[in-house]
């Protein structure tokens, strides 16, 4: 029976990355002490670090919301007397911290409801509670996530649990036999478990001081951490293995013998430090010292752990999630990571994209804790159990918070004052450029506190959504079962609303193609060229690098002039090491390419605002050449790249700084039309196979489809990829879709798939590595193979390109000898059927030239594969003069088979007769029972067991005849 795949609702959930004048700057994490502690913590209202101060006992407060360079003094909370090494807000208070030292000492902090003049009230705050001291540094501090006022404390080899509401200690747990390392609560608030130096997990009871199930965790004492998955029964934790390695555990808290699942992560010594969300699932991974943040979610069935992105942030000091009732949930913020570095904190929102954020999206926020307690002190130390109280996140219908009538320090000896009261949470006085008012980057839960308006239905000020940066399908092809309709704007046309309802497909394994297992690999080496002696690399990104025809290719080489070097192919072997004749210019060469129909013609865009165009001579070059033998000039700034019209001879369109496209008619020399539509540069242009439209894609991060012989004016446009770096487009799918190469904000390289009819946002988003190099896409139409690199790579990536969901599929990845600089496929026409090489070209390296070829393993090799070899275009011949195409004509290009005349086509091949097989468990004639497959087995055994009886040795001796013994 077929099933249906469900996709998860948050695997396309990416992170927002704020601009740096956004970030919380002016501050010095500096060199942290290692501790057992995430170094930051936030509550609803406040946000805790830890800071580089002289002393190391200050803990820096600021409040939830502030952005931007503060301008006054980063706000001190003086707590002890040495480093800080662990610290957390209440569940139930968000103005309730308590903190644990290197100095032996424990206290609890009610920092000021007030916070918009902060730096004046924060000196004056003293501890409400300072809890017995220890005779080791406090190693850990947690809350109970149920009942009110216990906090849980390690020192050492001992758990201790304290009733803050008297000050006192009321168990201590001794179990361990070195350092514990972390301590985190099940969900429900029964049970511990702590990672231990000692190198075991175990679960315990406290109220009970047993310990439930012990095992053998991660084999290093290196740091370790260990969380609870909420309510469930499932443990995850990160460590180091015997070899340094760190890795991520998930156990069963039940059978700790073994774990469910471990994964290996990297060599790096960082500590990982796990942020885990009960209410989505969604866990994060940030290493101290990392540069990067791992996005997984937690699943019920193996492998347990889901990656799904991973993000690209400022060398990590400390990282801590900000609660669910501060997020801006109406901006389809699902979670916030707080990020410290060495001298900024980063908030990082992790958004899920929806067409909408008018309306709330319940199906992403399920009701999450309402922050009150479910039992009190004396009523869990009984012994009863009971489960907090949750509340919706929808702002209309949210329960306003209460901190509860909470009375601390009122008994005990430890005591400094106490207090008690009763509020409700509400946005602090904002009064300096620190905290950030009414913003779309950082979520808000309510209005001022001086309104004087219930703000119990406020909605925050709706967010531009997130772009997808995960390999996951966009809004419109996401596979959720329903749609919202908050997902649809109502201004959108009812065609385009039907077009995009998510498409819920049945999981239908792996997809079969021809092409999944191409090889690639270099031809013989006699082929090669080599010896290229200066290879220039700074030719721009949006240049290709390197181009060939069926005999000569272009390289760039170092020197004065833009130096290019023509090499012909009839020609291998070892290059000069000097006097090999070049193509100079007057300025640098910034692109290059081939015409198509002529492979003597070369046109070359210049910094000098000119297209050179020049004809090499039959043979080649035999001598410096620095006349070209056209001009064309036209454009204000310096070129970025040139390209020929795919059928029309003599139509070339070029681009420039002055961030027009012109197209030029080479049988004249002179500019025919020109597309003023951008606004910023044009990263590549790409002809429709029909010759009719011209795509680009620009950096304001749109793309565009032009019509240029109708008007200068885009017939169609949409968001293009988000990075600044470049981006590449080609038409597939006989130009009913568009491909294209880009990043998006991360520097991540991905690839956008494009309905041409739909252009307003991508199919799918497809992402491949994290690489600063522009990857160079080639299509063959014929196979619908799409392949892509870029410059330093050694791996050529392949995708079949398809019109069902999610429209790329990756193929086999080719992997060459040595990293290569560039390659340039040649027609389709070029390539030896025979041998079925679907695809062939020339790589370019350091300093050779080497062709490449791209086959299928097949079986009946002696048969034409007409199912891989369908009628291919004739690409090198012309199918329409400069003068027809720009009067409008729309020529077909022509088509050829490529089949030998004394090759049959596989098609025609006679049907080999099925194997017999020794029996089929469909055929009542042939099917075997178990227990005769067991005889059989049991007589071919026995048989070969049998030891036939044989003579002796000796009994095969021939002896003499007695006449024969003679008489001594």
């Amino acid at each position: 029976m077929a099933w249906r795949f469900k996709a998860s609702k948050y695997k396309n959930s990416a992170p927002k990355l704020l601009k740096r004048e956004e970030w919380i700057g002016d501050i010095s994490a500096g060199n942290l002490p290692n501790s057992c502690g995430n170094h930051i913590k936030a509550s609803c209202q406040y946000m805790a670090f830890n800071v580089d101060t002289s002393g190391g006992g200050n803990l820096a407060i600021l409040p939830i919301n502030t952005s931007g360079r503060l301008t006054t003094a980063l706000p001190m909370l003086k707590a002890h007397g040495d480093f800080v090494t662990d610290f957390e807000f209440s569940p139930f208070d968000d103005f309730l911290l308590a903190t644990g030292s290197a100095d032996n000492t424990i206290k609890v902090w009610q920092l000021p409801e007030d916070n918009g003049n902060l730096t004046e009230t924060i000196s004056d705050v003293s501890p409400v509670v300072v809890l017995p001291g220890q005779q080791r540094r406090i190693e850990n501090v947690t809350w109970n996530p149920v009942a009110d006022s216990i906090l849980t404390v390690t020192s050492h080899n001992t758990v201790k649990l304290f009733d803050v509401s008297q000050g006192t200690e009321k168990c201590c747990i001794d179990s361990h036999k070195d350092q514990i390392q972390s301590v985190c609560w099940k969900g429900d608030g029964t049970c511990i478990v702590t990672s231990c130096k000692d190198k075991l997990l175990r679960v315990i009871d406290p109220r009970s001081s047993t310990v439930q199930q012990e095992g053998s965790g991660h084999q290093n004492i290196k740091d370790s951490r260990a969380v609870w998955l909420g309510n469930k029964d499932n443990i995850v934790t990160t460590g180091f293995d015997s070899s340094r390695n760190r890795e991520i555990s998930i156990w069963d808290s039940r059978n700790l013998s073994s774990s469910l699942n471990t994964v290996s992560v990297d060599a790096s010594s960082g500590t990982l430090i796990p942020l885990y969300d009960a209410d989505t699932g969604m866990i994060f991974f940030a290493g101290k010292g990392d540069n990067t943040i791992k996005y997984c979610e937690i699943t019920d069935k193996t492998p347990y752990l889901q990656e799904n992105s991973v993000a690209s942030t400022e060398q990590i000091k400390g990282a801590g999630l900000v609660p669910k009732l501060a997020l801006n949930v109406m901006a389809g913020e699902v979670n916030r990571i707080l990020i410290l570095t060495k001298s900024n904190v980063l908030p990082t929102p992790y958004i899920v994209p929806r067409k909408s954020y008018k309306e709330f999206h319940d199906d992403l926020f399920p009701d999450t804790p309402c922050g009150e307690p479910a039992l009190s002190t004396d009523d869990w130390f009984s012994g009863q159990n009971a489960q907090v109280q949750c509340t919706s996140l929808d702002p209309a219908k949210r329960k306003k918070r209460q901190t509860g009538s909470r009375t601390i320090g009122s008994k005990g000896d430890n005591q400094t004052n106490s207090i008690s009261k009763t509020k409700e949470i509400t946005k602090p006085k904002e009064t300096s450029k620190s905290v950030i008012q009414d913003t779309q980057d950082i979520p808000q839960t309510s209005k001022p506190e001086n309104s004087g308006k219930d703000t119990s239905n406020v909605i925050p000020k709706q967010a531009t959504p997130t772009k997808v940066t995960t390999d996951t399908p966009t809004k419109e092809s996401a596979g959720t079962p329903t749609k919202r309709s908050s997902d649809t704007p109502k201004e959108q046309s009812p065609a385009l609303t039907s077009a995009n309802k998510p498409v819920t497909k049945v999981f239908t394994a792996v997809r079969q193609s021809k092409f999944k297992y191409l090889k690639g690999h270099t031809l013989h080496k006699s082929l090669h060229i080599d010896n290229i002696r200066k290879l220039y690399h700074g030719v721009p990104g949006e240049s290709d690098m390197f181009y060939a025809n069926q005999t000569r290719c272009v390289v760039p080489v170092e020197g004065a002039g833009g130096l290019l070097s023509v090499l012909e192919f009839n020609k291998p072997g070892r290059l000069a090491d000097t006097g090999t004749p070049v193509l100079q210019h007057k300025s640098k060469a910034t692109d290059y390419v081939w015409d198509p129909f002529n492979y003597s013609r070369l046109a070359v865009s210049c910094d000098d605002a000119k297209v050179w165009i020049w004809n090499i001579p039959e043979g080649g070059l035999t001598e410096t050449v620095t006349e070209p033998s056209m001009y064309l000039r036209g454009h204000t700034e310096k070129l970025y790249f040139v390209r020929f019209h795919p059928l029309a001879s003599d139509i070339l369109v070029s681009s420039a700084y002055d961030f027009t496209v012109r197209i030029w008619d080479l049988s004249d020399g002179k500019e025919k039309l020109k597309l003023t539509t951008h606004p910023d540069q044009v990263f590549c242009v790409a002809w429709s196979p029909d010759g009719r439209y011209l795509a680009t894609v620009c950096k304001d991060g749109r793309v565009r489809i032009f019509d240029p012989r109708k008007s200068p004016d885009a017939i169609k446009e949409g968001e293009g990829p988000d990075g600044p770096r470049g981006a590449r487009v080609v038409w597939a799918l006989n130009g009913k879709y568009l491909v294209i190469t880009g990043f998006d904000k991360l520097c991540s390289r991905q690839l956008y798939v494009y309905d041409v009819d739909k252009l307003e946002s991508p199919l799918y988003i497809h992402q491949l590595d994290f690489n600063p190099a522009v990857l160079v896409p080639y299509y063959d139409d014929d196979s619908k193979t799409l392949f892509v690199t870029g410059r330093g790579d050694g791996v050529v990536h392949s995708f079949e390109i398809s019109t069902e969901h999610p429209h790329i599929f990756p193929l086999s990845p080719v992997q060459f000898e040595g990293l290569h600089q560039a390659l340039s496929f040649l027609p389709k026409t070029c390539c030896d059927v025979k041998k079925v090489e679907f695809a062939k070209g020339w790589r370019l390296t350091n300093n050779t030239v080497e062709p490449v070829s791209f086959t299928l393993p097949r079986v009946k090799t002696e048969y034409f594969q007409d199912d891989v070899f369908p009628d291919t275009k004739v690409i090198d011949k012309p199918v329409m003069t400069s003068t027809e195409w720009l009067s409008g004509a729309n020529t077909p290009p022509r088509t050829v088979s490529l089949r030998p005349k004394d090759m049959k086509p596989l098609s025609e091949a006679p049907v080999e007769a099925p194997k017999e097989r020794k029996y089929e468990s469909f055929n009542p004639n042939t099917y075997k029972s178990d227990e005769q497959k067991k005889e059989e087995l049991l007589d071919a055994v026995t048989k070969k067991l049998e030891i036939k009886e044989s003579p002796l040795p000796q009994d095969l001796a021939e002896g003499v005849d007695d006449d024969e013994w003679g008489d001594d």
